[in-house]
């Protein structure tokens, strides 16, 4: 009896592979996805191609982020890098956007366009001594020294004008820090 029973549990496990078989993937003749055991053309139905197989970041689970400027000299040189390359977008993403209406997000674009679109001189960090400083005597002619150092209080673009006109155009944006991230705004 034993082994009458064992013999039946070896032909059902010997069976289980042509129940298991992979399911063959299909597409029905409206475009719907059909998942079956049979083959495809049995069931009146085409062949699934097999999905695109994962980019890189989907496999690795890194994604390519844009960084922000964690400090000024950084956002020195994403300013330099996005005009030198006349890229309005690369400018619009060191703007300080958040707090800005829809109606004045549109008069900055057209106003960073513009700024986009002229030559570049020079661009400098504006360093400035803190108003409210720590006072100390130094030497012996009693002159008063800052014992703070400067700090970065803007950026300050040179540009050329278009056409005939020689004089240089100035444009002077302030910084503004947030989430440990450095942007600039007017």
């Amino acid at each position: 009896m034993r082994s009458a029973f064992l013999v039946l549990m070896l032909l059902c496990v010997a069976a289980l592979p042509a129940y298991a078989a992979e399911p063959h993937r299909c597409i029905d003749t409206h475009g719907g996805a059909i998942f079956t055991d049979q083959q495809c053309e049995d069931i009146g139905a085409s062949v699934r191609p097999e999905p695109a197989p994962a980019s890189e970041a989907a496999t690795t689970g890194r994604l390519h982020a844009r960084t922000c400027a964690r400090t000024t000299d950084g956002l020195l040189r994403g300013l330099r890098n996005a005009l030198a390359a006349g890229d309005v977008n690369q400018l619009a993403a060191i703007y300080h956007w958040p707090g800005i209406t829809s109606a004045g997000s549109d008069a900055i674009l057209k106003h960073l366009q513009a700024i986009a679109a002229r030559p570049l001189l020079s661009v400098e960090l504006i360093r400035e001594r803190p108003q409210d400083a720590d006072r100390s005597m130094t030497g012996a002619s009693g002159t008063i020294a800052s014992t703070q150092a400067p700090q970065t209080s803007a950026i300050e673009l040179v540009q050329g004008r278009s056409g005939a006109d020689a004089m240089p155009m100035r444009t002077v944006f302030a910084l503004t820090e947030n989430a440990g991230c450095w942007f600039v705004r007017f």
